[in-house]
């Protein structure tokens, strides 16, 4: 995977484009979308899954589905729906916009997940009725049985619980709320055969923001050997192994994905050789993957101050909480760089932005500081990788951090041409929310 960003004579490009000319064009404080970027992690995935089945004589195939829950911009979605073999909802309101944006090609998979209240099953039961692809992930013995009441031919997959193996700040976290726990999974791997659902996929989450290859693994081996194979013996319908996360993210934007997706195929051919059953298809939900990569952020650098002498604060024109939500509730690392003046002296800094609050700040923690240039006249910073979770977790079209208005948003489309989606929110639009 090529990086997408490159540095050419001081200035910073991303994805092609100059950071200091889309900033100059529309103004800071100042949100950027590439269509194409979706388009590129898609893609690019979906081949090298394409070339390592081909290569090993795979008899399986991969579908590639796009957690919609990442982004709901409706063009990020209608982009990801284009490229990618189906959608993955989270609730109920998500199906519905899913059922718009395949209403053109219902052959595409529409793969329900999360808590099922009753609109949320009963919508599922109608997109079955309506002909859509939908396959009903069930996440609990109530769903299951509120769902035989149904009396209705439908695809089902199973979510396993399984014990999360990551660490969030040396904090482990050992269990959470999703799946089925093994007496509930062999019960209805039992049961099923009395009603009229069709079991054909397995399904579980790898949890975690970075990509840890052991972990990886040992989550991947122990549901396929306790729980595929478990049910691939008594239930023969079943076909599809679905991993929800757990494709890397590109590190340094360089990733090898053909490697990668060899590793993969050759790790379920040889699960299913040694246990002598047919091999699955290999269904992947991403989210943000596809999303996270192909929205950025720009500001414009105001003013500095030297409170500490040694490592001065840089102001930018809004408030970094309203880009960056998930890196300050969750800890999703986001890079945040300077994009101009790159060819001009460098020296320790840290970030704030122009709001009232101690805790709107940026710098590498690890460092205490971040390297900036001396020279702050049309200085500006970007901040990379803001495409996943931040439009909803930070209310998009809503009233933000300290009353400072949204910024404008740009959206870059396929074929270059450019769109101002919205421009700088208004008072008027602040109050209305209020």
């Amino acid at each position: 995977m090529d990086s997408l960003v490159k540095i050419r004579s001081g200035e910073l490009f991303y994805n092609n484009y100059s950071i200091k000319e889309l900033a100059n064009k529309y103004s800071t404080p100042l949100r950027v979308t590439f269509l194409d970027v979706i388009r590129k992690r898609i893609s690019e995935l979906k081949d090298a899954f394409s070339k390592a089945i081909k290569e090993l004589n795979y008899d399986g195939s991969f579908i590639y589905l796009n957690a919609n829950k990442a982004n709901y911009s409706y063009l990020g979605l209608k982009t990801c729906e284009k490229y990618s073999d189906g959608l993955e909802t989270s609730s109920y309101y998500d199906l519905l916009l899913s059922k718009k944006l395949l209403e053109n090609d219902k052959t595409k998979y529409l793969v329900a997940n999360g808590y099922k209240q009753d609109d949320y099953l009963n919508a599922i039961v109608d997109a079955k009725k309506e002909s859509y692809n939908v396959i009903d992930i069930i996440d609990s013995i109530d769903e299951y049985e509120r769902l035989k009441t149904k009396d209705i031919n439908l695809e089902v997959g199973l979510r396993i619980h399984i014990s999360a193996k990551y660490t969030e700040d040396g904090d482990v976290i050992t269990d959470d709320r999703f799946g089925l726990k093994e007496d509930e999974f062999k019960y209805i791997i039992n049961d099923i055969k009395n009603t009229k659902l069709v079991l054909t996929c397995i399904h579980f989450h790898q949890r975690g923001f970075d990509y840890e290859k052991e972990k990886f693994e040992e989550n991947f081996e122990y549901v396929f050997k306790n729980y595929y194979v478990y049910a691939k013996r008594i239930v023969p319908t079943l076909k599809y192994f679905n991993m929800g996360g757990g494709t890397p993210l590109p590190t340094n934007y360089i990733f090898d994905y053909y490697s990668w997706a060899k590793y993969v195929i050759n790790l379920l051919k040889d699960l299913s050789n040694k246990e002598n059953i047919s091999v699955p298809s290999l269904m992947s939900e991403n989210g943000k993957y596809s999303q996270k990569d192909s929205i950025i952020n720009i500001y414009k650098v105001i003013a500095k101050k030297d409170t500490d002498k040694d490592i001065p604060w840089y102001i930018t024109d809004s408030s970094l909480l309203i880009a960056l939500p998930e890196y300050y509730a969750l800890g999703e690392p986001i890079e945040v760089v300077p994009a101009t003046n790159l060819d001009k002296e460098m020296i320790k800094g840290r970030l704030a932005g122009v709001t009232c609050d101690c805790d709107d700040v940026y710098y590498k923690k690890d460092l205490g500081y971040l390297n900036l240039p001396k020279d702050i006249n049309n200085l500006y910073i970007v901040c990379l990788g803001t495409g996943s979770y931040q439009n909803s977790m930070n209310g998009k079209g809503g009233v933000h951090h300290c009353l400072l208005p949204e910024e404008k948003d740009v959206v870059i489309l396929e074929s270059g041409d450019e769109i101002l989606r919205s421009d700088l929110q208004s008072l008027h639009d602040i109050l209305n929310k209020i």
